[in-house]
């Protein structure tokens, strides 16, 4: 089971990929200035990340996600992005509104319960702000 913390860097490893349509990774300076904290901060999550195959490091090197990493952090999206859709769809939570309170829940580990959320919804494939809502299966 992942921390909070992990979850948050390869959440922002996948993001920050996307973003930048990077296929050789991203440095650790970029991941730290993404998350707000010190280079050797994100160094040190880096190397429990790689330690736990979630991330491919070396010092000095880009960042990439492992496959484990990248179907863990699709996973975390996945749960933030239902979330969002609940919150919108069903809370009347305003669009603008809904990204701060799915960034607590998407930490949520019950698979069980995000399934049945997604159930609930329908299976949605966009969120409110119109992204896509990876599938369990990580697609």
């Amino acid at each position: 089971m992942l921390s909070f913390t992990e979850e948050n860097y390869l959440k922002a490893l996948l993001k920050l990929n996307f973003q930048n349509q990077e296929t050789t990774g991203i440095g650790t300076n970029e991941m730290a200035s993404y998350l707000g904290v010190k280079p050797a901060t994100a160094t040190d999550m880096l190397k429990k990340l790689k330690e736990k195959d979630l991330v491919n490091y070396e010092k000095y090197g880009k960042v990439t996600l492992t496959e484990n990493g990248k179907l863990s952090a699709l996973a975390v999206l996945r749960k933030h992005r239902v979330w969002e859709t609940f919150l919108y769809e069903k809370l009347d939570f305003s669009w603008d509104e809904v990204h701060e309170v799915a960034e607590q829940l998407e930490h949520i580990h019950s698979q069980k319960l995000v399934n049945k959320l997604e159930e609930f919804l329908g299976y949605p494939d966009f969120d409110p702000h119109g992204d896509p809502i990876p599938k369990a299966n990580g697609e």
